[in-house]
């Protein structure tokens, strides 16, 4: 990668949305030359898929649930990830190396939400354990100033390769 493709991750990473068109003029370069390298970083991996953004409070959720299971010792972790596969509102689901085995994100909408959700991931016969957090946030899978940070650090990146 050299400068240029820093700079067009930058400039995605602030809106996924922007055209090519756009982000070609604020680059100084043909919009022919943004869908190249465009394509190339698809191709190659760099890019793997666009995300949307949900704001989940429009939706009626007041924020995310994290549940941090520990899995009964030698049982298969891949059946309680798909038995969380099933239960509704879980959106993410992925092993973890640390004090628990498994983290799911869910989005809820109240206390009783909360509850429900718990009650349903106890039922699991694999786990073992199960402990919650939940935050005011409702931006998933992240908040807009992620998207800015990584921009940031794409453009830092991009100061510090001189090849374009």
């Amino acid at each position: 990668m050299d400068k240029l493709d820093y700079l067009i991750l930058s400039e995605l990473l602030k809106n996924a949305q922007k055209s090519f068109l756009t982000i070609a003029r604020r680059l100084g370069v043909s919009p022919s030359t943004i869908v190249k390298r465009y394509g190339k970083m698809k191709e190659d991996g760099t890019i793997t898929s666009s995300v949307v953004s949900l704001d989940l409070s429009k939706l009626g959720y007041q924020g995310k649930a994290f549940l941090m299971i520990t899995n009964v010792p030698n049982k298969d972790k891949s059946a309680t990830i798909e038995s969380l596969k099933k239960i509704r509102n879980i959106m993410l689901i992925t092993e973890i190396i640390g004090a628990f085995d498994i983290l799911a994100i869910a989005p809820v909408s109240d206390l009783n939400s909360i509850k429900t959700l718990v009650r349903e991931v106890k039922k699991i016969p694999s786990v073992q354990q199960v402990e919650i957090t939940c935050i005011g946030d409702t931006a998933f899978p992240i908040n807009s100033s992620f998207g800015e940070v990584v921009s940031k650090k794409c453009l830092y990146l991009s100061a510090s390769n001189a090849d374009l």
